[in-house]
């Protein structure tokens, strides 16, 4: 899995505090939080009904927003490392509690229920958020991206197979023969690891990793059918029902493929936030740890066949 760090400010995770020289609230809401709109994130809970929310003038998709890596066009790194948001009156943090149970709706809804009305509202307008984002993509290929670590250095970056300038653990078809690696049963378990890896031609090269699978002469690549050219050699069958590139006995070419697959890269998006210096009538808090929201993408890139 692909990771990157970006700081950012923002707001919340309230533990709970009891120093013992001010008056304090139980203020445990768990570990994750929610968010709506443009941009109010919060947490809530309904023993007792309670909420943390923060307003921030921006959108979760401003803050995971990504850009092209200057090195490798295929790549994407978070742009801003430290975005930073102050609490103000406009964009306050407030801890409220309610005289009903509460649900998202009490944010997530133009019309908060009718049953439900604030008991107590404190506010802060002073105070720093501070967030993390991590950026974990992978393939989706069913193996776990430390066993994509063909060197064993502890880096996914350098390894890649075909050398498409996609590293194998983002990379869908591994060995660039355009059958997708999941296609190419890499069959891995807890258990066996790779060992039960399918390798047709019994060469020591597991198919999702071998350019020529049934090692007839032609590069699996190549066994793409005149009549079915849409980049897959998995759907190619001249005989036995056996796909053409798995068929010792069928040496078909096609010349003519000079693209990749599309890859599809899944992107998983954790954001961790705190805040800091947060003043509420009932409670002076120098650090306030949040919890992490989790949002997913997917982008798209085909690599060039050289």
């Amino acid at each position: 899995m692909r990771i990157i760090f970006s700081f950012l400010a923002l707001a919340f995770l309230f533990t709970s505090c009891d120093d013992g020289d001010i008056l304090t609230a139980e203020l445990d809401f768990g570990d994750t939080f929610n968010s709506c709109g443009e941009l109010v994130c919060y947490k809530i809970k309904t023993d007792p009904s309670e909420s943390l929310s923060v307003l921030i003038n921006t959108t979760i998709e401003e803050l995971i927003t990504t850009t092209i890596d200057s090195d490798n066009p295929l790549l994407v790194n978070l742009v801003d490392f430290q975005p930073s948001f102050s609490i103000t009156s406009t964009y306050p943090f407030n801890y409220r509690t309610y005289n009903n149970a509460i649900s998202d709706n009490v944010f997530c809804s133009a019309i908060p229920p009718s049953n439900l009305s604030i008991t107590n509202d404190y506010v802060s307008t002073t105070g720093f958020a501070n967030f993390i984002i991590v950026l974990t993509e992978d393939d989706n290929d069913g193996i776990p991206a430390e066993f994509e670590d063909i060197d064993g250095d502890g880096d996914y970056e350098n390894d890649d197979t075909d050398g498409d300038g996609l590293p194998n653990y983002i990379d869908a078809d591994d060995d660039g023969d355009n059958v997708l690696t999941a296609t190419e049963m890499p069959n891995f378990s807890t258990e066996f690891e790779l060992t039960q890896a399918l390798d047709t031609d019994n060469d020591g090269i597991p198919n999702y990793l071998d350019t020529d699978d049934d090692e007839d002469g032609v590069l699996t690549i190549n066994e793409e059918g005149f009549l079915t050219p849409d980049l897959n050699p998995s759907n190619d069958i001249s005989s036995n029902g056996i796909a053409d590139y798995l068929n010792s006995e069928v040496d078909s070419y096609n010349a003519g493929t000079t693209l990749y697959r599309a890859n599809t890269i899944q992107q998983s998006f954790q954001l961790a936030l705190n805040i800091t210096n947060v003043t509420l009538p009932i409670l002076t808090q120098d650090f306030i740890d949040f919890g992490t929201l989790t949002t997913t993408y997917s982008r798209t890139v085909t690599p060039e066949l050289n």
